[in-house]
């Protein structure tokens, strides 16, 4: 694994687990976290469907403010 990969492996995992923690759920951390999904979209093919659901439900469930779609 190059330096590259490695970094990114490690910034996911510090991604996933700020978010199980209220504390870091914040507005900055979900932009932060829809920025690497944007430059990843390659890599979210070989994601389980279930997984990615789990992390919407999490989005869903945890995002400080509520958007009104109309």
């Amino acid at each position: 694994m190059n330096k590259v990969e490695k970094l990114n492996a490690m910034l996911m995992e510090c991604l996933l687990e700020d978010l199980n923690d209220p504390t870091k759920c914040t507005p900055g951390l979900y932009q932060v976290i829809r920025g690497v999904v944007s430059d990843n979209k390659e890599s979210l093919d070989s994601i389980p469907n279930e997984a990615l659901a789990s992390l919407e439900r999490k989005f869903t469930d945890s995002i400080p403010f509520k958007k009104e779609v109309g």
